[in-house]
């Protein structure tokens, strides 16, 4: 058996869609969440600022103890992920929000018209439109970045005319290319799920990574096996309460986070 926690972080709140899912799939796991919530949004970082923030906020989780490491990141899973395994002992569990999502996306699309909705950089990157094309060589891929919606999750501006018009200017792309499917590429994005499924036919399938990648750990790592009720541990780098409050909105129950300097960080 193996009672270590699940290490998990993303630039804010974001990630705690792809934690609440692996709870969900696993009650008696324990999770460590880390949210650099001073530095976010991530999406319009360069790859060497986004490789010494994940640097730091590692070394920081690897300190508890963990038994994996989730990165529950879009823009560092698709642009750098290769430098983060390097960061990491090797053969240790390490996961990231790609290819869950390019597993679901196959496994939704019939028409092989996919739509991938992203940060910037995600979108620049190509990653999930060259991973996709690997198995589906004739798919059409249209990808978007939508820069706002992230900042608007963390003012909890997801459930009004803001967030629904954002969500209408960013999807009116895709009106015309008749996708059945419609990838999230960012952790923050199921959190605009409502204004998203208004914006989109309802035929179309939306696909949230992290119902896969809970799944995946689900099936890769040593379970816990002690009964009682799981200890988790929240750390934010700015601003607590904020935190706190966007935590509980995504999570369904109140958390209270501890604060955390990371060094040498930019």
């Amino acid at each position: 058996m193996d009672n270590r926690h699940i290490g998990i972080f993303d630039s804010g709140i974001g990630g705690l869609t792809v934690a609440k899912q692996i709870m969900s799939s696993m009650p008696s796991e324990q999770i460590i969440y880390f949210g650099d919530t001073l530095r976010m949004p991530y999406g319009e970082r360069d790859a060497d600022d986004l490789e010494q923030l994940s640097r730091r906020i590692i070394a920081f989780l690897m300190t508890k103890n963990i038994k994996a490491l989730v990165v529950a990141c879009g823009s560092i899973s698709s642009k750098i992920f290769d430098r983060v395994q390097k960061q990491i002992p090797q053969n240790f569990p390490i996961f990231e929000m790609v290819s869950p999502a390019i597993t679901a996306t196959l496994a939704a699309t019939k028409n092989q018209k996919i739509g991938v909705l992203a940060t910037a950089g995600t979108v620049a990157s190509q990653t999930h439109e060259r991973l996709i094309k690997q198995t589906l060589p004739n798919a059409q891929v249209t990808a978007i970045a939508a820069p706002l919606f992230a900042p608007l999750i963390e003012e909890s501006w997801t459930e009004n005319a803001v967030a629904d018009m954002t969500a209408q200017i960013y999807l009116e792309p895709l009106t015309n290319t008749d996708i059945d499917t419609l990838l999230l590429a960012c952790t923050h994005f199921p959190l605009m799920h409502n204004a998203i499924a208004k914006a989109i036919p309802k035929n179309i399938t939306i696909i949230d990574p992290a119902i896969q990648l809970a799944n995946d750990i689900s099936s890769q790592i040593e379970k816990r096996t002690v009964k009682h009720r799981p200890c988790n541990e929240y750390y934010t780098t700015a601003k607590q309460a904020k935190f706190d409050k966007l935590a509980q909105m995504v999570l369904g129950y109140p958390i209270s986070s501890k604060f955390v300097v990371l060094d040498e960080v930019r």
